[in-house]
């Protein structure tokens, strides 16, 4: 769950906003990826009928669920999460996030930086530069890995979602990467990058 377990600053991302929902899945953020897990979390008011009077018996489960070695991997996450002080993080790193990406919009080939609430962002490609060059992201995906850098291709551009535990110099690496990238597409214009 790319909103959770720290990503926007709290345990679910939900919590930023003044909303109650009735049902809030999560999975990979609560064993850090390290192990397959999900789960779901219900309100008082879904989980009351199976819980009163002579309510049905809810029947569920997978093959997998509960494995003890992927819920350990979960516990131990979640006391690093917590021990290292990593939830708050999400929300103290987003705009040095953004303000770190920002200048990448100063680039004909971006159309867009978004970001700015919790540790995550996108650079979005022109879609002059996309009609032209449909392979784009692609080549600013492999741009950013030559110079250290793993971002997430999406259909018009890159996300990126750093770790918690980042810190202002690897914002600064990752930053520099993506405008190299850019720049090495615009350096590149007009013709086609194998």
């Amino acid at each position: 769950m790319i909103c959770g377990f720290g990503r926007l600053g709290t345990w679910f991302g939900i919590e930023r906003w003044d909303v109650s929902p009735d049902m809030i899945v999560f999975a990979k953020g609560v064993t850090s990826g390290y192990l397959p897990l999900g789960g779901v979390v219900v309100s008082g008011r879904v989980s009351e009928p199976f819980w009163s009077g002579d309510g049905a018996i809810f029947r569920h489960g997978q093959t997998y669920s509960g494995h003890p070695t992927c819920c350990a991997a979960a516990l131990a996450n979640l006391d690093i999460l917590e021990r290292e002080q990593l939830v708050p993080r999400g929300r103290e790193l987003e705009q040095p996030l953004l303000d770190a990406l920002r200048p990448a919009e100063s680039s004909p080939a971006v159309a867009e930086v978004r970001g700015g609430t919790g540790f995550l962002a996108a650079v979005e490609l022109s879609p002059e530069l996309l009609r032209e060059r449909p392979a784009a992201v692609s080549e600013l995906t492999l741009e950013a890995r030559r110079r250290g850098v793993i971002v997430r291709p999406l259909a018009s551009g890159i996300a990126v979602s750093p770790p918690l535990t980042a810190d202002e110099s690897h914002l600064r690496l990752l930053a520099d990467a993506v405008a190299e990238g850019v720049a090495a597409l615009e350096a590149t214009a007009g013709s086609t990058v194998p």
